[in-house]
């Protein structure tokens, strides 16, 4: 079996306490066409030393100034020439096995698009909160749920290529916008077994601070590629909220407890 290139992009700014773990998790993959690239924003925190450590293991890397996290990931998929994308923050890691897996199943599914997986949400020491257990449908992320698994995320360069990249110009929700897009113009999602990727949790994390901008962002992103459905009454949205978060917990009953667990711990 012939299996793919697979290009992961780190965006860092100023994330020493976490860099060299995510770097460590990707590079100890053992996958035999790995292309990584370490995109970082001119951090001041020692970050470049890390990055310098592990250079002759990378594809490409920078530090420099960059127009924020998007800029920087859009960049980096610019620079890289494989034929699946993902990218990885630089406060979280990779599971063990994770890139195997994604690729033995894109070179035995030349049909699918994108696939995803489950992943831990981590606190800041890395010891496991709870279990994130998606599932991406659009109703389900429109309605009742707009969690993305970008950590477990992989997408064709083809794909990406047709709805024109990652959006630049965002600052919160290019996870949510890019997946949106992706379901909008046709892409055959599955999703694997297992867990393939850690999400770290902490204060100084950007999903973990102005969460109310944040929604903003995704309610605009709504309106605009979906502009009937940020139109609709509220009691009709809430309807479609209860539908698909029954559909979500039938699907997968296992999300049900995570749910409550999500709510305990952050």
């Amino acid at each position: 079996m012939i299996l793919p290139k697979i290009s992961v992009v780190t965006p860092s700014f100023n994330q020493a306490p976490f860099l060299e773990e995510t770097i460590r998790s990707v590079l100890s993959q053992g996958y035999p066409d790995l292309e990584y690239i370490v995109m970082d924003g001119g951090s001041t925190d020692g970050s470049t030393e890390i990055i310098r450590k592990y250079a002759d293991r990378l594809a490409d890397w920078k530090s420099a100034k960059d127009g924020g996290q998007a800029d920087a990931i859009r960049t980096g998929f610019a620079r890289a020439t494989g034929e699946i994308l993902c990218w990885l923050n630089s406060d979280d890691t990779m599971a063990p096995g994770t890139l195997r897996m994604v690729g033995e199943f894109f070179a035995a599914h030349p049909d699918v698009d994108l696939v995803y997986g489950d992943l831990n949400l981590v606190d800041a020491e890395g010891k496991r909160l709870y279990t994130a257990r998606p599932l991406l449908r659009l109703g389900i992320l429109v309605y009742e749920n707009p969690f993305i698994p970008q950590q477990a995320m992989f997408w064709r360069r083809s794909l990406y290529e047709r709805v024109g990249g990652l959006d630049p110009l965002l600052c919160f929700a290019m996870d949510f916008d890019l997946v949106i897009r992706f379901l909008l113009a046709g892409a055959r999602v599955r999703k694997l077994p297992g867990i393939l990727a850690n999400y770290r949790w902490h204060p100084a994390a950007k999903s973990s601070t102005l969460r109310d901008v944040m929604e903003k962002e995704i309610y605009e992103l709504v309106r605009s590629h979906l502009p009937a459905a940020a139109e609709e009454p509220a009691w009709r949205r809430f309807l479609k909220k209860v539908y698909y978060r029954g559909l979500r917990y039938g699907h997968e009953p296992r999300s049900l407890a995570s749910a409550l667990m999500s709510r305990r711990r952050t």
